[in-house]
């Protein structure tokens, strides 16, 4: 009896949660101006935006291509926006729950800089950058893959199967990838694509190294809110000092845990930007 029961309330819950989010964009405005953040995933973008969020009492809205793919039914559409098949104010426009909040954080804003310029242009734009070495182990640690490995194998396709937006990260469609090569490869090119395209941003943006939002983050946040002429609200600095500086414990050492060839792959590919970022 309970087996049926799930069975019938599980697409009940579903069909309600997918009316409640078609009213949410029937509804919501669209804010004109919001602060946008990008940069690559796991550099950072969720923690800091939360904090600027949370230290000048506006609102936040993270990841409209991830929840888009996750629950609006609609696939990942970063690469249709690359590939010119769907404009981002026409994205904007069908989905603006998303764009609703006074600060909008999205990764796969960093290849979208003029287009964002186009739709939102009172907008300031932050990107936030962090060493590719920590940067990539970051995001195989997310999703339990070692990072030594010369091709993905069964169990990590698997991972990427049931992980549709971090498959879509490693694979780098849209993005001009080379191909041929491997999963550190890809992710490498992926970084330095970010790079490319925030060196390249007709419009002025500003940039973050996440290394400093860990020096210091209370001092940082209140250093971004001036830079971005925000007002400061509420004090963060108690609740961070409850906080350790970084999340959890990693005992190898970052060539152990790529070995020598892929951490090669990332320096070689990154290196002149690792170079302009301070990264020896």
């Amino acid at each position: 009896m309970q087996g049926t029961w799930l069975r019938v309330s599980r697409p009940l819950r579903q069909a309600g949660a997918d009316l409640v989010r078609y009213c949410r964009h029937r509804t919501a405005a669209v804010f004109p101006s919001p602060v946008i953040f990008g940069g690559s995933p796991k550099s950072g973008t969720t923690a800091i935006a939360a904090l600027l969020a949370e230290a000048t009492g506006l609102s936040l809205s993270n990841d409209p291509f991830w929840r888009v793919l996750r629950s609006d039914g609609d696939g990942f559409l970063l690469p249709d926006v690359l590939e010119g098949n769907l404009r981002l104010d026409a994205f904007v426009r069908k989905y603006p729950a998303y764009f609703s909040a006074q600060i909008v954080k999205d990764p796969d804003f960093a290849f979208l800089y003029r287009e964002l310029q186009q739709v939102f242009p009172e907008s300031p734009q932050v990107f936030i950058v962090r060493d590719p070495r920590e940067n990539i182990r970051s995001i195989l640690d997310r999703l339990h893959m070692r990072g030594d490995l010369e091709h993905l194998g069964p169990a990590e396709k698997r991972t990427l199967a049931r992980e549709g937006g971090w498959r879509a990260i490693l694979d780098g469609r849209g993005l001009g990838l080379d191909g041929r090569a491997n999963y550190i490869g890809r992710l490498a090119q992926r970084w330095t694509r970010g790079v490319d395209a925030y060196f390249a941003a007709g419009t002025p943006v500003h940039l973050v190294r996440y290394e400093d939002f860990l020096e210091d983050r209370a001092a940082f946040i209140a250093d971004l809110a001036d830079l971005l002429g925000l007002e400061l609200r509420a004090d963060v600095s108690k609740r961070l000092a409850r906080r350790p500086a970084h999340h959890g414990y990693r005992s190898l050492s970052t060539e152990a845990f790529f070995g020598k060839r892929n951490l090669s792959i990332i320096e070689r590919t990154c290196g002149e930007h690792m170079a302009k970022f301070g990264y020896a």
